[in-house]
């Protein structure tokens, strides 16, 4: 509203005309646009604002009741706000929209709409999830820190961002939906009406869109450059790809950022609207567009080079495989990105004659796009077979870390009597109670049952007796030896190994 005021105010009207002038309905913004003060009884009339379905060169009347306020939808609708409709401004394409559907084909339409937030919402979501837990694979283990797995990392990113701004925008407008404009204004209380705010968000969505696709094009090259140029060289430095992975996507969306607000006159009244739509859209869509092409180039060639060595059976075989697969994963995701990327830029309206044809483009066009972070974790990351040796790895190693640690546990229960400890006090073999007793620490070999280092290989083991047992134990008769006595703890140095003899 504060820009309204002030729009007002550089055009030489008052925003709040003086009482003694009679009754004046109050300067207001409908969110489009900003209407002056108008004497009651009276209209005011305005230019119809250029966006998708209205016709900028048609007009639009706001009519001002007797009363001084402005009329709502019927006359005895009456509001500060007023209501603006918006009917006046529809375009011959839209007009023709609403004359042939009928009640039925609207209500239909809705209902696919709404269906197709909740599919979007459950893709973002699992999208979200799996990205995250590949994300934390690839840095988690060093194994995987080669520069092919590097490539996917960024991408995984560049989506995983993509995916986080959706949902805080998603969230936004069900926020911005669920205020009455009339009763709650959201004026400068969301996203889609903070200054700045919404287009910088939409020009980070932009802009991390365009770098997934350069990802998706420098995975392409690699697999081209290492394959068809250097034929197996030395792995290229990631520097020079990172900077053309996050800087020239920077520069195309700067550029387009730039011509849709000089379009505007560097005056945005409602976010970028439908800017998916304007010609402008294909300072960013041209040069995607150009390098799906490409890339499919690339991958093609790479294939046939392979399966040409594959059949001259004259290569590195295990370098060859994980090309191979590299280049089948690379071909991919050609249609996860573009596919989405063509299904956005083409509108398609629904009508009574066309609604099921409207329902099935929406659902895939909802799918392709908001589950693409899934599908590209699972191409990636969970169907890796590098990614699922390393985790297998990873759990049979803490699973016997866990085992060991559990047998030397149970086997501590089998403490002789005159060994235990009660009421941390401690029982000596000459029947006296010791509190405070000079240990002796010797070894013994110790025979775990069913432990995974079992093989008739005896396990060196330290245990700690006092030095009033120790003494007393070269003359006992209780069938307990040195060689009996229970063990506390692995001494690690002296474990024999599975080789061993067992004595």
């Amino acid at each position: 509203m504060q820009h309204c005021l002030e729009s007002l105010e550089a055009s030489r009207i008052n925003p709040f005309p003086s009482e003694h002038l009679g009754l004046w309905c109050n300067a207001t913004w409908d969110t489009v646009l900003c209407w002056p003060p108008t004497p009651a009884n009276t209209s005011v009339t305005l230019q119809c604002p250029p966006l998708k379905g209205l016709d900028a060169k048609k007009n639009i009347t706001k009519e001002c009741h007797h009363s001084g306020r402005w009329m709502g939808r019927t006359e005895d609708d009456i509001r500060d706000s007023g209501w603006t409709n918006f009917s006046m401004c529809y375009t011959e394409e839209v007009i023709n929209i609403m004359t042939n559907n009928n009640n039925e084909s609207i209500t239909i339409a809705q209902d696919v709409a709404k269906n197709a937030r909740k599919l979007e919402f459950v893709g973002l979501g699992l999208s979200l999830v799996s990205l995250a837990v590949s994300i934390s694979i690839f840095l988690y283990f060093r194994r995987l820190r080669v520069f092919r797995n590097m490539l996917h990392l960024h991408l995984m990113v560049a989506l995983l961002m993509v995916v986080i701004i959706r949902l805080v925008l998603y969230v936004d407008l069900l926020f911005t939906d669920s205020i009455n404009p009339q009763q709650n204004p959201s004026e400068g209380r969301t996203i889609n009406t903070m200054a700045f705010v919404c287009e910088a968000m939409y020009f980070l969505l932009e802009y991390f869109k365009t770098v997934a696709f350069e990802w998706m094009f420098l995975q392409g090259f690699y697999l081209h450059n290492q394959l068809v140029l250097t034929v197996f060289s030395a792995e290229p430095q990631l520097k020079p790809y990172f900077l053309a992975g996050y800087g020239i996507p920077l520069f195309h969306t700067a550029a387009w950022l730039i011509a849709v607000l000089y379009k505007k006159d560097f005056k945005v009244e409602r976010c970028l609207g439908s800017y998916y739509l304007e010609p402008e859209f294909w300072i960013l869509d041209g040069p995607r567009m150009l390098q799906l092409v490409i890339n499919g180039g690339f991958i093609i060639n790479v294939l046939r080079v392979l399966w040409s060595k594959v059949r001259s059976e004259t290569h590195n075989s295990s370098e060859l495989g994980v090309l191979l697969k590299s280049g089948k994963a690379a071909l991919m995701l050609i249609p996860l990105l573009g596919i989405p990327c063509i299904m956005q830029t083409i509108p398609f309206s629904p009508t009574k004659d066309n609604i099921m044809v409207f329902a099935i483009w929406t659902y895939c066009a909802s799918f392709t796009y908001m589950y693409q972070g899934l599908m590209i974790s699972i191409l990636y990351c969970f169907t890796n077979r590098e990614v699922n040796t390393v985790i297998k790895a990873f759990y049979s190693r803490f699973r016997l870390q866990h085992t060991s640690n559990a047998e030397l546990r149970r086997g501590s229960r089998s403490i002789p009597p005159q060994y235990q400890a009660k009421n941390g006090k401690r029982k000596s073999t000459l029947g006296t109670t010791v509190e405070e007793e000079t240990m002796t620490t010797a070894a013994v070999d110790y025979y775990p049952r069913a432990s995974p280092f079992s093989s008739r290989a005896p396990i060196r083991l330290a245990f700690s007796t006092t030095e009033e047992e120790h003494a007393h134990s070269n003359n006992n008769t209780n069938g307990y030896g040195p060689g009996e006595w229970t063990p506390l703890k692995v001494d690690p140095q002296h474990y024999a190994g599975p080789s061993a003899t067992t004595t």
